[in-house]
C-alpha cells in the first residue's frame, strides 16, 4: 500500500503509534522496543495483566490496552522471518540477545491469536484504512512500482543505452 515502517524517537511510549501521510507514501510509526528473552516474558505478563484488569478495552482509557494493541500491531505486520528482520532494520525491534528473528515471529503470531486489540490498535487500523481508501491512485502506482522494480530498471537501462547509441550514430 505504500506505507513504510518507521520508529519513533527513542524513549517513546508504546501508545505512540499511528500513520503519517507523506507526499508519495505513508509511514506507520511505532515506538522502539528492546526485545530479548527477559523483555519478551515481561511483555507477555503485561499483556496478561491488561487482559485481566480491563474487561472492555473500548470503554477504558487507551493506556489500559496499550501493550495488547502494540503486540497485536506487531503480529499484524509480521508474517515471515523477513518481516521481523525489517522491524530490526527500521530500529523498531532492538536488542535480541537470545531471541532470533524466528523466535520473535513465533512470539508475535502466538500472542496475536490470544490478545484483544485495544483502542490504539483500532485507531491505527482505521488510519491505515483511511490511507488506503483516500489514496487509491498512489497506492496502485506504488504497488506497481514495488512489484515490478526489476523490470522498470531493466527497461530504463535498455532505453538509456538505445538513446546513447542513437545519439552516437547521429
Amino acid at each position: 500500500m505504500g506505507i513504510q515502517l518507521t520508529a519513533t524517537k527513542t524513549g517513546a511510549e508504546l501508545k505512540e503509534m499511528g500513520v503519517k501521510k507523506g507526499l508519495l507514501s505513508g509511514e506507520l510509526f511505532l515506538a522502539p522496543l528492546s526485545l530479548d528473552d527477559a523483555n519478551a516474558g515481561f511483555l507477555v505478563n503485561m499483556a496478561a495483566l491488561e487482559l485481566c484488569t480491563t474487561p472492555d478495552f473500548y470503554e477504558a482509557d487507551e493506556e489500559r490496552s496499550t501493550v495488547c494493541s502494540y503486540l497485536c500491531l506487531l503480529g499484524m505486520v509480521t508474517d515471515r522471518v523477513e518481516d521481523v528482520q525489517e522491524l530490526r532494520t527500521n530500529h523498531i525491534l532492538q536488542g535480541g540477545a537470545g531471541l532470533t528473528n524466528e523466535d520473535a515471529l513465533r512470539l508475535f503470531i502466538s500472542l496475536e491469536k490470544h490478545l484483544r486489540p485495544g483502542r490504539c490498535y483500532v485507531r491505527t487500523m482505521l488510519a491505515i484504512e483511511n490511507y488506503r481508501v483516500h489514496r487509491p491512485v498512489r497506492t496502485i502506482v506504488y504497488r506497481f512500482g514495488y512489484k515490478n522494480m526489476k523490470t522498470i530498471v531493466t527497461v530504463l537501462t535498455i532505453v538509456g543505452a538505445l538513446v546513447g547509441l542513437l545519439q552516437a550514430v547521429k
